[in-house]
Order: structure tokens, then sequence, then C-alpha cells
């Protein structure tokens, strides 16, 4: 499978200002002193392999939309948020027509559908667009934000053939050559996480979920659900002490539990999502520094106490890699 972030912000789209986009010209230049940059091809290698992060790219400002490979022929998305958009036109000006779109929603709040009426092969005929998720209210709720005065083209105006699904915690969903699996998640108003499998190979799609004291309990049933994943996609806009300091019962959880959580499902690869619209793309460095710096620490102290004793867990293994999604990553699950 092939995970394709379209959008990884979480709350409202966010676009870089002229000063940003200035100082990320400058930071390139200043990065250039000095190096045999004659031709094109030279300059675009530069760009690429040379520059850090923060001077050459974005972490990007639409909000969650994940489209994921897995070799069937109908597609397969996680939420609607703005980076739809995005894929739609794609995929319209790529000539796809006649397909099956699969949209499965982790919940309703406005970050995660304000998308779909920009969502280009919702608008044609012969395609065929089925909204997936846990709540009964899926349908009214994407109507009711085209109508008046919110939008100015209804929802009536889709001419692809349009169907909603309901699902509960417990079913298998067998779509796409794939199965997948949801976890009622703690969040305002309810959001659901999924869990992909494909063979010997799966990922956790969890955005817009707090994880409060029970996750430090034995018995946590989100350890149950991410176990063993290659791949955990996990909400974390806040600090640890943002999480339970102003912005407790928010509904969303801390890098530092990201971790702790992925090391206990004994997950592949964490991968940070829903950024917090404030952050920058320096912050976002910054706040990558911090988690693989708290992670590095973590395998070290589990490491030193409990050296030769018998019985004891082995030093802490996962998860292997952390990072900090943004818009345009392509990862292979």
């Amino acid at each position: 499978m092939k995970v394709h972030f379209l959008g990884t912000r979480g709350s409202i789209p966010t676009a870089p200002s002229s000063t940003v986009i200035r100082e990320k010209v400058v930071a390139t230049l200043l990065a250039a002193r000095g190096k045999d940059l004659r031709s094109e091809t030279q300059i675009r290698e530069f760009v690429k392999k040379q520059l850090p992060f923060q001077s050459g790219h974005t972490y990007g400002g639409n909000t969650p939309c994940l489209n994921i490979e897995t070799g069937s022929e109908d597609y397969l998305i996680m939420d609607g948020g703005s980076g739809i958009r995005a894929l739609g036109k794609e995929i319209v000006e790529s000539g796809v027509s006649g397909k099956t779109f699969h949209i499965f929603f982790s919940h309703l709040h406005y970050d995660h559908v304000q998308g779909i009426p920009f969502f280009a092969p919702a608008y044609i005929p012969g395609n065929k667009v089925v909204f997936h998720g846990g709540h009964d209210t899926i349908e009214q709720a994407l109507k009711d934000q085209m109508k008046t005065p919110f939008f100015p083209i209804p929802f009536e105006t889709f001419a692809a053939d349009i169907s909603f699904e309901t699902h509960i915690p417990g079913d298998v969903i067998s779509i796409c050559d794939v199965t997948i699996t949801l976890h009622e998640q703690n969040h305002p108003g309810v959001s659901y996480g999924y869990r992909v499998d494909q063979g010997d190979r799966s990922f956790v799609y969890s955005t817009d979920a707090e994880h409060t004291s029970p996750a430090h309990g034995k018995e946590y049933p989100f350890i149950d659900f991410i176990k063993g994943t290659d791949l955990l996609i996990f909400d974390a806009p806040y600090t640890h002490s943002q999480s339970i300091g102003n912005r407790e019962h928010w509904g969303h959880s801390s890098n530092i539990m990201g971790v702790e959580l992925a090391a206990r499902g004994e997950v592949g690869t964490l991968a940070i999502f829903h950024h917090d619209p404030a952050s920058s793309d320096k912050d976002m460095d910054d706040f990558l520094s911090h988690t693989k710096k708290f992670l590095d620490r973590s395998k070290l102290a589990v490491r030193e106490a409990r050296p030769g004793i018998p019985g004891a867990p082995s030093p802490r293994a996962h998860p292997s890699e952390v990072l900090v999604a943004y818009d345009g990553l392509i990862f292979e699950v």
C-alpha cells in the first residue's frame, strides 16, 4: 500500500505569508553560496537533496485527507478536508472517469468535510462516490454545509452516483483489496479511527483523539487496535504540557503520548498528524526534533533500567521511526 498525504493540517487551512516565502528564498540563496550551480539540473539537485526541509519545502496547509493506493481500481480516501480538492483536480486532469471513490470520515467537524464541495469527480456522471463513517448523520451533514447561506451550489448538483454507508466498531469492511475496521475515539462528538490491513501489512489512521488517564492503564483498547501496525498516523498537534494545560478536553493529543502508545503497540513508524494551524515550518521542524529526542531518551531509559533482569522486557524497539507528516508525503507501507 502507498499512503498519499494530501492534507495534514488541523482545524483550518493555512497558507504561507509573503514574509515566510521571502525568508525561504533568502535561506535558499544563503545556502547556495559557494556551490557550483551553473545548470538547471545542478540547481534542482541542490534544492532537492541539500536544502533543509523548512527552506526547500513546506509541511503544508490543507486539512486532513489521505489517498491510499491498494492495487484496486477503486479509490480509498480518508477524510474530506481541503486536501481532497487537490486530489480531485489531479484525478480529473489525468482523464480518469467511471471510477468508484470510497471516502471514509473520521468525524464530521468542518476541517474534515470542507473539501467535499470541491471534489471534482463527484460532479462527473459515471463516477460513483460512497461516503463511509461511524456517524449516522453523514448525509445530512454533507448536505447542510452546501445549503444557503453557507454555499452557492446544493449537494444535489453532484452528477456522480452518491451513496452512504454507516459502520460500527466491530464491523470488518472488505473493499479496495483491503479490510478496514473502526475504533471509537475520545473527541467532542466522537471520532473514529480506521485500521487498514492488506496481507501482512497494515496502518492505522487515528486523527482527532484525546488519550486521557485511561491510556496509561494496562488494559487500553487502543493498544490492541494499533498492535503491530507498520504505520500509525497519530493526531498530535500539542506538546505534552499543552495537552494537559489549557487545551485539555479539546479532543487532541501530544507527541509524547504518540510515542508512548506507539511503543506499547509495537508500531513500526509513527507519523505525527493534524498539525496546529499556528505552527510554522520551523515550529514543525523543532517539534519533530523534540519528539525524536524524547524517543531516543525513552529507549535509553528502558535499556538502562533493566540490565540483566531475568524476565524483564527487552529494550524498547518501537517505534523504529518517527516523522511529521506533510502535504505531498508518500509513505509505502
